[in-house]
């Protein structure tokens, strides 16, 4: 059986993450001696609980509930106080903030700025929500927040951040740690938003915000490193920052402040997605979202016998040594009880019944488009391996010395068709279920934000002569599966017009497809974007060239679909 503690009423299975504050784990709760549920439990480090963590459990109780059913935070968040706290959640599969920016620059993949605006997003209104409700942060930082690997942004802390920000005084680890993202003497509005500033700005530059008066000189230096460009900083991105960091004309309150993060989201040339931040994780933490998803498995069937606990029941003499005949009294009259109750709140029940079975038909259509999408990402890359292998095979043939070898070689590149035939029917199925799935939920094409093109579209490059610097170049250009949605559904303008789509495409130093970008494309959920998208991370690339030595880059690619059928 895996290693588990108990910590509290949880037991505490692997630990996720660990920073100043403590550690994150995934735990879960038992009835008897089987499964329950699973929580993100956060257990506190020796200097938070000699501060006196313990002693505020009713505060942070308290702003629980005053967030409960709020989105952007934690969901269903249960507090124990004591001498050794725990505050558990609902489990969402993901990593926290710190962990992703760490691992994005190690492993050099680009974090873009349609990623870091997606994040901004998710914490802006997440702010917003709690200083609607009278509460602030105060202590905001990449270890307060969490990243699901479906891409969506929360503040785990927010229950326990204030009472924290009350400690700090007496926990001087945390205090430094927090250094770079808390302003000397700014009010609570202005602290949270220079917080976000700060973590804004790690976002792009991959780098932390400098001390306080080298800020200005920062900013007009940064460049866009973590999207692994040389540009600057985008101009309405710039100024949000001068106005968070109160380098330039701070916000005046949170309206103001919102309105001006609406401008840069919806007016700018970025167009932040859910879907792009979770192909984002799930291409960052694939070995780790695999490794949950087992560990997940095997908690629901071991036996946690050794860590049963027995609910106190009913003593032999009953109910305060009630009579027989008053408990049957009691029991007919809270059975008609029931009755009243249950005749006036059926009708509402099931009209609210209603509402909500819809309501969660589109959500889980929406998963399942999301899961697909996902699967075809993965067969693709699958392809794109399959691909390597041919090519080494091929060699291997020409090399071959005798014709065993060469029949050998013949025979595991026969495998490989096969496999890429099979491959390419899952895709193609896949994308019929696509459509299906979004022509049986109309809703969904009216909810899902499409996809706007990015900032710039670089050209692809010639090619370059031994020593120079080039662009990665396509070896092998996989063809799309040519989706053919109902005519009559598409836009008129695109009724009887050829459909192109053009694609950035991110290639890593060693040839492979991470990330696509959707440059040019057709609005909606007809199949054309995610073909096109699905068919540039199924070809074949060489890296860039810098210096001599392979490199990543960016490279465009055309699609043409033709006139729909």
């Amino acid at each position: 059986m895996a290693s588990y503690t108990r910590l509290g009423s949880y037991l505490l299975a692997d630990e996720l993450t660990a920073d100043p504050f403590g550690k994150i784990h995934r735990g879960l709760t038992l009835v008897g001696s089987t499964f329950d549920k699973h929580f993100l439990v956060r257990s506190f480090s020796e200097e938070v609980v000699n501060a006196g963590l313990g002693e505020k459990a009713e505060d942070m109780n308290r702003a629980a509930s005053n967030l409960a059913g709020t989105r952007g935070f934690g969901n269903n968040y249960h507090i124990e106080g004591g001498k050794t706290p725990v505050v558990a959640s609902d489990y969402v599969p993901g990593r926290s903030l710190a962990q992703m920016l760490e691992k994005a620059k190690h492993e050099q993949i680009p974090l873009g700025v349609d990623h870091s605006l997606s994040v901004l997003q998710g914490l802006a209104q997440a702010l917003i929500q709690l200083h609607s409700k009278g509460i602030s942060h105060g202590i905001l930082s990449p270890h307060s927040i969490w990243i699901s690997f479906e891409g969506a942004t929360q503040i785990l802390d927010a229950p326990y951040a204030a009472v924290l920000n009350s400690l700090l005084a007496k926990c001087p680890v945390i205090s430094a740690s927090l250094a770079r993202y808390r302003r000397v003497n700014a009010n609570p509005l202005h602290q949270d938003l220079f917080s976000l500033g700060a973590i804004l700005f790690e976002l792009l530059t991959f780098e932390k915000l400098p001390a306080q008066d080298q800020i200005p000189t920062a900013l007009s230096r940064a460049t866009l490193k973590a999207a692994q460009e040389d540009s600057p900083l985008p101009q309405e991105i710039l100024e949000l920052l001068n106005r968070l960091l109160m380098v330039k004309h701070p916000f005046e309150n949170a309206e103001a402040f919102g309105l001006e993060l609406e401008r840069v989201l919806y007016d700018g040339d970025y167009s932040p997605t859910t879907f792009n931040m979770a192909f984002f994780m799930h291409t960052l933490f694939r070995e780790e979202n695999e490794l949950d998803n087992q560990a997940l498995k095997t908690d629901q069937s071991a036996d946690f016998t050794p860590f049963a606990t027995i609910d106190p029941g009913v003593s032999a003499g009953g109910a305060g040594g009630m009579s027989a005949g008053s408990k049957k009294a009691l029991k007919l009259g809270a059975v008609g009880v029931l009755v009243v109750i249950g005749a006036i709140g059926f009708m509402s029940y099931w009209s609210a019944k209603q509402a909500n079975e819809a309501k969660a038909a589109l959500v889980e259509a929406k998963k399942m488009n999301e899961a697909k999408d996902l699967e075809l990402q993965k067969l693709a890359q699958e392809q794109w391996l399959a691909d390597q292998k041919a090519q080494q095979l091929e060699y291997q043939a020409k090399e071959a010395k005798d014709a065993q070898a060469r029949a050998d070689v013949q025979r595991s590149l026969d495998q490989l068709q096969r496999d890429s035939e099979e491959n390419r029917r899952k895709r193609e199925e896949l994308l019929k279920q696509k459509q299906t799935l979004q022509q049986k939920n109309p809703l969904m094409q009216k909810t899902q934000a499409p996809t706007a093109p990015p900032r710039t579209t670089p050209a692809p490059m010639p090619a370059a002569q031994p020593g120079q610097d080039s662009s990665p170049a396509i070896t092998r250009k996989a063809a799309p599966v040519v989706p053919h949605p109902n005519k009559s559904t598409l836009p008129a303008a695109l009724q009887n017009a050829d459909i192109n789509v053009t694609v950035r495409v991110f290639v890593d130093n060693q040839g492979r497809p991470l990330k696509v970008l959707i440059d040019k494309g057709v609005e909606g959920t007809f199949g054309y974007n995610e073909s096109a998208r699905e068919a540039a991370l199924g070809s074949s690339f060489s890296p860039a060239m810098k210096g001599g030595k392979p490199a990543t880059g960016w490279i465009t690619l055309d699609y043409r679909f033709g006139k729909p059928q």
